[in-house]
């Protein structure tokens, strides 16, 4: 199909992506966002060879951004004993592109850079979507005005308006037991401090990973800022928790610095580092049973079909793959229908492979010290699928990395792999029975040991 009139819904890093891959294919796209202007706003976003990938194909410049590249994913215990080194010296040999540490807001920048260069690209900020017509298909924004179009993709996130309509049944996003703390602070501090200076020189990704909770840092503009997210349990969370219905709240580092006070040195530092930032509440759903509309003339994409946690750091690429195989489907099938049948078809196993996974990792990373942990960091060590670290599997860093989304599969050979086991029910922190995570939050915030008897 050629010269589409493209409705997107939402200007994040999935609808931009979008709007880019099909401009260069030469349908005109227009971009509805409900925000005025695009804020400095977000932390550090990793941005793994099989999205930075396609970006580089549909003209966004990498060169103009402050970035590193990065050395590999490093896990540690809480105690910052190393456990496993995953190098990514070969990502751009061996999977074609770079593995990129950004600022967030610098991408999107980046993004609507290359969008407002492209003849074919509209964007419409302060345009807020409050109403859809399937069948025509067409959307009416704040101002009263109706916009219709061949196609509407809905970019639009998890908290989606349009979801449970498209797939037919409610789908509420589910807590998944954690919050985020992201966090970003200046670089000065880490490299004055020999014992921290290599965080932000060795621009590795490393994973501290303890009890009921993990961190992760990496060194962001060329080593100015270093980015850290921190994510623990709902019942060892020192800070007041993110209320029933919202997403956010702000936060500062009195709680983080008394909920890591135990740790390695490094964490601690990060903790002490930190100012007032935002605490965001983790969530997720199971697989859609369907993407598409059944008028075939609407499709979901990105976080409002397939949100996941950030810990496979998959978030934004899975979003950039839709873009990429939606254009594919697009040039290859005559009808919409058709393409968008296909589209689904391609991308639903495989993101919510992807989003499975970040669950399994969640579990592995937080576990108590004990059998459970120790039989965990001896599974680190082998490259085979009983390796509960994705990236440690060398078929399935292939299968993730070497994607390339804009090549549609047959179902044979999609190739999903087996997904990594989890932990000893009883070792969870989640399904664990011999845990009481409410006397444990409320021992935490009294200030006082855990009644379970861990560290942590």
């Amino acid at each position: 199909m050629k010269n589409l009139s493209v409705l997107i819904v939402g200007a994040g890093i999935g609808g931009l992506q979008t709007a880019l891959a099909l401009a260069a294919d030469g349908h005109r796209v227009t971009i509805f966002e409900s925000v005025k202007e695009f804020l400095e706003v977000g932390a550090g976003i990793r941005v793994p060879p099989n999205s930075s990938r396609l970006s580089l194909s549909w003209g966004v410049d990498f060169d103009s951004i402050k970035k590193q590249v990065s050395l590999g994913n490093r896990f540690a215990d809480w105690k910052d004993n190393i456990l496993l080194d995953i190098p990514f010296t070969d990502v751009e040999s061996r999977y074609g592109a770079p593995y990129y540490f950004i600022h967030r807001a610098d991408l999107i920048n980046a993004l609507v850079e290359a969008a407002n260069k492209h003849k074919n690209i509209i964007l419409r900020m302060n345009s807020k979507v409050i109403e859809y017509d399937y069948e025509k298909p067409a959307l009416k924004t704040a101002d009263g005005q109706w916009h219709q179009g061949d196609l509407i993709i809905c970019a639009d996130g998890i908290k989606s308006a349009v979801r449970t309509e498209i797939n037919g049944s409610p789908v509420d996003p589910v807590d998944t037991g954690d919050v985020a703390y992201r966090i970003l602070v200046p670089a000065g501090p880490l490299l004055d401090d020999p014992q921290t200076r290599h965080l932000v020189t060795e621009p590795w990704a490393v994973h501290w990973a303890g009890p009921e909770g993990h961190a992760v840092g990496y060194p962001l503009r060329d080593g100015e800022l270093y980015n850290i997210i921190i994510d623990v349990t709902h019942a060892t969370d020192f800070g007041a928790p993110v209320e029933e219905g919202e997403w956010k709240s702000q936060a500062d580092n009195t709680e983080l610095v008394r909920r890591f006070a135990d740790w390695c040195y490094p964490v601690r530092k990060l903790c002490g580092l930190t100012g007032q930032y935002l605490k965001w509440k983790l969530a997720d759903f199971d697989q859609l049973q369907r993407w598409v509309h059944p008028s075939g003339k609407v499709t979901l994409l990105g976080d409002c079909s397939h949100p996941m946690m950030p810990y496979l750091a998959q978030g934004a690429a899975q979003a950039t793959e839709d873009a990429a195989t939606l254009q594919a489907a697009l040039a290859h099938f005559d009808t919409l229908p058709e393409a968008l049948d296909a589209f689904q078809r391609q991308r639903i196993p495989r993101a919510a492979y992807v989003a499975r996974n970040t669950r399994v990792i969640q579990e592995w990373l937080h576990l108590y010290d004990g059998p459970e942990r120790d039989h965990r960091d001896e599974l680190m060590k082998h490259d085979n699928s009983q390796n509960p670290i994705f990236w440690a599997d060398t078929r399935r860093k292939d299968w993730l990395f070497g994607h390339d989304a804009r090549k549609l599969l047959g179902e044979d050979e999609m190739g999903i792999p087996d997904l990594p086991p989890y932990p000893a029910p009883e070792a969870s922190v989640y399904t664990g029975k011999e845990r009481d995570p409410v006397a444990a939050r409320k021992a935490r915030m009294a200030g006082v040991d855990d009644p379970n008897g861990s560290a942590g």
